[in-house]
């Protein structure tokens, strides 16, 4: 399935994506679930289509896409989600996070867990300044995680989103560097 552990976590793994894991991250955005709060995937989503976008974003200058690997349980081994920092604005030190579970492990902190230590990784190794984060306002779970994580709210972005026949809000979030503790920090809270 995936490829090498590229961060060692606490109860996970975050490795990279490899080609035989388009069908595992298809299948993640196109779940109706899941792509409710995704705004790039409102739209089914083919193989080949995930394929050339994958390609797009995988290089360094672009972002970081990494699967969450728990190391026990029913899902152990097996790809249970996707964390990534994209785009990467590397002049400005700046980039987003994006998160996304298969439904069945919400409620388990693996969002917590993954997006804590890539988000380590963002400010240590790539050296960033600032990550983001803009969740829809309905998406209490997403909002909830950016609060668990440090991040400030610095926003609103009225009727930016459009979901269910409805617009919707779009929550900006902020996080910097020097307000950054450290995965522990978060996940001994």
């Amino acid at each position: 399935m995936s490829g090498p552990t590229f961060i060692e976590c606490d109860r996970i793994e975050l490795q990279t994506v490899e080609e035989e894991d388009i069908e595992f991250l298809q299948r993640g955005v196109n779940h109706p679930a899941v792509r409710h709060h995704i705004e790039a995937f409102r739209t089914p989503i083919n193989g080949e289509q995930y394929r050339e976008l994958f390609e797009s974003i995988d290089s360094d200058e672009d972002g970081v896409t990494l699967l969450v690997v728990p190391r026990d349980g029913a899902s152990a081994g097996e790809p249970i989600g996707s964390v990534q920092l994209y785009p990467v604005n590397n002049a400005r030190g700046f980039a987003n996070l994006g998160v996304w579970f298969m439904p069945q492990v919400w409620g388990n902190g693996y969002a917590t867990e993954a997006s804590a230590y890539l988000i380590d990784y963002g400010f240590q190794q790539m050296g960033l300044h600032r990550i983001s984060a803009a969740p829809n306002s309905p998406n209490e779970a997403s909002i909830s995680l950016c609060e668990r994580l440090g991040f400030v709210h610095e926003g609103t972005s009225r009727d930016l989103g459009f979901v269910d026949g409805e617009y919707i809000d779009l929550e900006r979030y902020g996080l910097l560097a020097a307000e950054w503790d450290g995965p522990q920090a978060v996940l001994s809270q």
